[in-house]
Order: C-alpha cells, then structure tokens, then sequence
C-alpha cells in the first residue's frame, strides 16, 4: 500500500521578527498618545491686580433679647447713660518766665555836683518808647558812671541793643539831660523760669480726667467687650487759673457719658458678608479689615435701650478662576503667546506665565481640566 510522506513548512524566523517590532512600535506610539492626553498639563499662572472694596453699614446695640437679629444688623449688647462727678488734683508741670527776667547792662551817668540815687524798679526809655526798669536801688556818683542791672517792664517787647540811649522818666525833665543810661551790650533773656500752671497741661487735665471717670462704668465689665463711649463736659472748674504760680492745682469735673458695650464676634462676621455681598462674581476677597472696625454712635434711644452705630468696612479683591475671561475652551485653541496677549488686555491682569507638563511639550492639553489656572495672591 502506498503511502505519502507529510512535509512541514515553518515560516522564517524574520517574519515573527518583524511581526513582534511592528507590535512593540505600536504599543510605544499608542502609550505615548496616551500619555500626551492623560498626562500633559498646562499652568497657567496669573498676576491680578488689586482692587479695593468698601462698604460703609448700620447696626443696632439693644438691651431687648426678642429684638435681637444679627442678619439684620440688630446684636445684643448693652446700653450707657450715665452722670459722674469727682474732682483730682494735678501737680504743675508748666512753667512761664520770670517778670522782667529779660536783663542787660546799663552805664548810668551823672553830670550833677551832686551823687544821685535811683531805687529798685526805677524806669529807664527808650526814644521809641520801650521801657525797662532797674533791678536794684545805685548810687551814681557826682560827675561819674556806675554799671547797673536793668529788666524789661514787658518782656514781650523788643530788647535794646548795645549803645541803646535811655531817658529816667522819673526824674525832671532838666535832670534827664544831665542823668541817664546807656546799654552796654545787646539785652538777652536770662532764660529764668518758675513752675505755673499751663494752658495745655489744663486741657490734657480735662481729657484724662473725664476719660478716668468715664472708664469707672466699664472698668468691672468684661475686658473682650468692646466699648464706645461718647462724653460730655456738663461742669469744669479750675481752683488756679492759667499763669499761677503754684506747685499744684484742683480739677472738679461733671460729665455725661453715653455709649454701649457689646461682643464684637457677630458683627465682624456681619461685616465682612456685607463687603462679601460687594464682591462681583468674577472676582474674589482676599482680605478685609474686619477685625479693626472703628465705630460711631449715630442715634441713641436711651428710653427703649437701643444705640445705632456706623462703622465701614474694606478690603481687597482681585479676579477669580471662575472668571469668564479664563474660559478652557477659548484658551485651549490659542496658542502660548496667543493666550499671552489675550490675558494682558484685561486690566484686572498685571502679568501671565505659562509653563507645561512635561516641559517639552508646548501646546494647550487635550482634555480641558489639565489646564491649570492659578491666582497668585
């Protein structure tokens, strides 16, 4: 019987060589599209512009707990009307000049045969009328010259200047021409003082006092409250006017002091949704002063224990990522310049960088998300 012989043919070993690089290249092509899409990042970064925002606001203090409305601006707290009376004595810290500490030298001449002898306070004049006095009783001597002391009557006028011609007032008028005085030297301020009582230390007398005596109604109160206090000078006295002389002085002192106390927690956070409710949407706050508000009593009702205050409130806002103008879908087809100068023409913008993922790449991401946009506060 006969009988053929199978034969079997293998392909060449080149083919699956081939075959195996052709899949390997592919896999490497289709890895790398995939991680162009799913890995690539676009960063986008901006630097905003800030703007300031402020809004200025109302709010109630009421001693009422069923009026209370912290939404509406109404927060509990409680309400100050008050007389106080006292009286402190200061010590004087002023001082004023000496009457007729401004001195200089006179030579005082005597034609007469005769001494002639003027006492203390004798009054020596100018030819334009301006008058000083001795300090001490001289004796000329006849036909000579003695040197003597002299001061201003009014120290608030000029003084004499060397060779300075002086009249005696208080004498003849013949014996003036034959006794009179001359200054030696410029006249200067001996610079003498003693203690007396000051316009401006008077007044900051008052300003602490009755800052004192308004601090009693709050000084056993909780030192978290706020407190606004407005005072009134109903009384003052003096028991020493300006200008005296004495080492201390008496301040009796009635004031009226009107004002709240309260808990500033709430209305920060009343505050600062009130300048939050200023905000555009584009745009976002990034910081305010809330925490530093500045209150004044606009309208007080004492009788039914309700005190309106105003206060402001400001801060800072610059542009959000939910912006229009960072639309993914304009910015993806333009590339890095493109967005570059397209971002630059708002105002809002001080300055764009751009960077990617993995930095070689270029181009805007694929999928929307991977394009990162940051604000750079």
């Amino acid at each position: 019987m006969y009988s053929a012989k199978r034969h079997s043919i293998n392909p060449p070993l080149n083919i699956y060589k081939k075959i195996a690089l052709s899949f390997i290249i592919l896999t490497l092509v289709l890895v790398g599209v995939i991680f162009y899409f799913s890995l690539s990042y676009a960063y986008i970064t901006i630097y905003p512009k800030a703007e300031e925002v402020k809004s200025d606001f109302n709010l109630i203090i009421t001693e009422n707990v069923t009026a209370e409305s912290q939404k509406e601006g109404i927060f509990l707290g409680k309400v100050i009307n008050q007389t106080l009376e006292g009286e402190k004595t200061f010590l004087t810290t002023g001082t004023k000049p000496l009457v007729g500490d401004l001195v200089g030298k006179v030579k005082l001449t005597n034609e007469l045969s005769k001494s002639q002898i003027l006492i203390p306070t004798t009054r020596l004049l100018t030819t334009d009328g301006i008058l000083f006095r001795l300090k001490n009783r001289v004796e000329i001597p006849a036909k000579g010259t003695i040197e003597a002391d002299v001061y201003a009557d009014d120290p608030a006028k000029p003084l004499a200047k060397a060779g300075t011609k002086f009249t005696i007032p208080g004498l003849s008028p013949a014996l003036q021409k034959l006794v009179y005085a001359e200054a030696m030297v410029d006249f200067k301020s001996s610079g003498q003082e003693i203690q007396a009582i000051s316009q401006d230390e008077q007044t900051k007398a008052l300003s602490e006092f009755s800052d004192e005596l308004a601090q009693q109604i709050v000084k056993d109160e909780d030192s978290n409250l706020v407190k606004v206090l407005n005072k009134e000078v109903m009384e003052k006295s003096f028991d020493h006017k300006v200008g005296d002389a004495a080492p201390s002085y008496k301040l009796t002192l009635k004031i009226k002091v009107d004002g709240v106390m309260f808990d500033e927690a709430p209305i920060k956070v009343f505050a600062k949704d009130t300048l939050t409710s200023l905000v555009p949407a584009d745009k976002q706050l990034i910081n305010d002063n809330s925490d530093k508000l500045i209150y004044e009593i606009v309208k007080p009702d004492f009788v039914n224990k309700t005190v309106q205050l105003k206060s402001s409130v400001s801060g800072t806002v610059v542009l959000s990522e939910l912006s229009p103008i960072f639309d993914k879908e304009k910015l993806a087809k333009m590339n890095v310049d493109e967005i570059k100068s397209y971002l630059k023409t708002f105002e809002e913008i001080d300055n764009v960088d751009i960077t990617f993922f993995p930095s070689f790449l270029k181009k805007m991401p694929y999928f929307r998300d991977h394009i990162i946009i940051k604000i750079v506060q």
